[in-house]
């Protein structure tokens, strides 16, 4: 069978030249690309005049998206929540620096103040800690003075704008009705030494902290930031509740002001 195939390639190379007018050698390219006994496999005359389909890509399975994911999208990234709906809103409007890698962004600063990325950080930094001192500050008003409306001898001293005036008099604190030796001298002893030197440490990084703004560790003793996932969620929710405090501060003070009152009395 193998001669007679190599027989036949001439006349029908000599054939193919008459029909074409080639005078191209085509009887050499054919004898060598012929198959031989030793070698039938390559003879797939098929293969010359067709074409192998792709095979179809493989359907990817669907990812499921854990619960976590999901609100971390709410909070972060260029889907985040904006401070406006997305109808008042359009996200082209957004400022480019305000990409949503941080917590608590909404895409909001109209007087461009974070346009420099070393304002962004000073300003973020600002707000946190405004933000901490705001939530400790609205406790610290209310307490006090809901023990003393529900049967706590705190005194007068439970209102907090009547205490720097009873220190300011001479007179000390009195809390559950015993006296507290605390004058206006060492309060304020107490708070520069205090609050300077927690702030000292803090610009300084004289704790060798790897994040200052969000430290964990030692000051995470319950363990709440060990997931990085849930850390993040921590972050937004303590800026979003100290914005809140804010705004509760400053309610505070306006109601003192004209009022004459405490929150909750």
């Amino acid at each position: 069978m193998a001669s007679l195939a190599a027989s036949s390639t001439p006349a029908a190379s000599i054939g193919v030249k008459e029909m074409l007018g080639n005078p191209l050698n085509v009887s050499s390219a054919v004898r060598t690309s012929a198959p031989g006994a030793s070698n039938p496999s390559t003879f797939k005359p098929v293969a010359l005049f067709s074409k192998k389909k792709a095979a179809p890509p493989a359907k990817s399975k669907p990812v499921a998206v854990s619960p976590v994911n999901e609100e971390l999208a709410k909070w972060y990234g260029p889907d985040r929540r904006i401070f406006l709906p997305e109808g008042l809103l359009d996200r082209s409007e957004i400022p480019e620096y305000l990409t949503g890698e941080v917590p608590g962004d909404y895409g909001y600063d109209p007087f461009g103040l974070s346009k420099k990325p070393d304002d962004f950080s000073k300003y973020q930094a600002y707000e946190l800690i405004h933000a901490r001192w705001a939530m400790l500050g609205a406790a610290g008003f209310i307490i006090p003075e809901a023990f003393n409306k529900f049967g706590a001898n705190c005194g007068p001293e439970a209102v907090w704008f009547k205490t720097g005036a009873l220190l300011l008099d001479g007179n000390t604190l009195n809390y559950f009705g015993k006296n507290i030796p605390i004058n206006l001298v060492f309060a304020v002893i107490a708070e520069i030494v205090l609050v300077g030197g927690a702030e000292y440490y803090r610009i300084t990084n004289g704790l060798d902290l790897e994040d200052k703004l969000h430290p964990g560790g030692p000051f995470d003793p319950l363990g709440l930031a060990k997931d990085p996932d849930q850390f993040a969620l921590l972050k937004v929710k303590e800026i979003k509740n100290g914005r809140l405090a804010m705004f509760a501060m400053l309610g505070f003070f306006l109601q003192a002001y004209v009022t004459e009152r405490a929150p909750t009395l």
